[in-house]
């Protein structure tokens, strides 16, 4: 048995019923130049067949991030603390455990939403997966196999965010919109993971309080205030620390030392 907060095993949809909300996103060009998000949205559409494969059904769980939600915001966020989660996750101990493939968010499948499909929560104004008892701080990830299901549940949990609006109002960007979407090109996460090149005079403003990731709309949920710490910060930011400490092994590797250093500079002019 993998240990985990929370599991479920779910026949898999032909087509994705998350589709037009997609479409939607991309068509209005929310993906900023995250291109593969488009030429990959076919693969999406359709989980049962991947690869060339076909399969019928999933087991998708929930693993708690390496570091707890803060109650003051950081520069770098709590999921960035430790070791990458694919290689944790996704190369240790799911491929190495079951048969089948493999999945956390490094492939194009739609995890968040198979994982709302199988009751494990529901999709928030903030776009993230929210769970009622653990919050929303915890990677998502699974196995597409073919097989029986003995254990199944496809019961959807409906969306609970009701009036609440604090992640829309709290995200200094206005990232999100009123409709439940993220426009990436605002998102601080986006701009300080995914963005080459330097910022804009705009872009600065939207990146100056991140080194890596954003965790505010997170932190404001009332789902995860029972759930937020206050400790001392985990990383040193001087730009010499950036040549010394290794990062192929943790998710700050999506970055690069590159785009830190440009991080690191527009966080310092503060």
């Amino acid at each position: 048995m993998i240990e985990c907060l929370a599991s479920a095993t779910i026949a898999l949809p032909k087509t994705l019923p998350h589709w037009a909300n997609l479409e939607h996103w991309l068509n209005n060009g929310f993906n900023a130049d995250m291109t593969w998000m488009a030429n990959t949205a076919e693969v999406r559409k359709h989980p049962t067949n991947f690869n060339g494969k076909n399969y019928n059904a999933a087991w998708i769980a929930l693993w708690k991030y390496p570091r707890s939600l803060q109650k003051k915001q950081e520069p770098i966020a709590a999921y960035a603390h430790g070791k990458d989660y694919h290689i944790s996750i996704l190369n240790e101990l799911l491929a190495k455990q079951i048969e089948g493939q493999p999945f956390v968010d490094a492939l194009p499948i739609a995890e968040r939403e198979l994982a709302a499909m199988a009751g494990l929560g529901f999709i928030g104004k903030n776009t993230m997966l929210i769970n009622p008892k653990f919050g929303s701080a915890f990677f998502i990830g699974g196995v597409l196999f073919n097989g029986e299901i003995k254990t199944q549940n496809n019961s959807q949990l409906s969306t609970k965010c009701d009036k609440c609006r604090k992640c829309i109002d709290a995200c200094p960007n206005k990232a999100l919109t009123e409709d439940g979407f993220l426009d990436a090109r605002k998102c601080t996460s986006y701009l300080t993971i995914e963005h080459k090149g330097e910022f804009n005079e705009e872009q600065k403003e939207w990146a100056k309080h991140s080194i890596f990731g954003c965790d505010i709309c997170q932190r404001v949920c009332p789902y995860n205030a029972r759930h937020l710490a206050e400790t001392e910060p985990y990383f040193a930011f001087e730009e010499s620390e950036w040549k010394k400490r290794t990062i192929k092994e943790t998710p700050l590797w999506r970055a690069g030392t590159k785009k830190l250093k440009r991080n690191t500079e527009n966080f310092r002019q503060l």
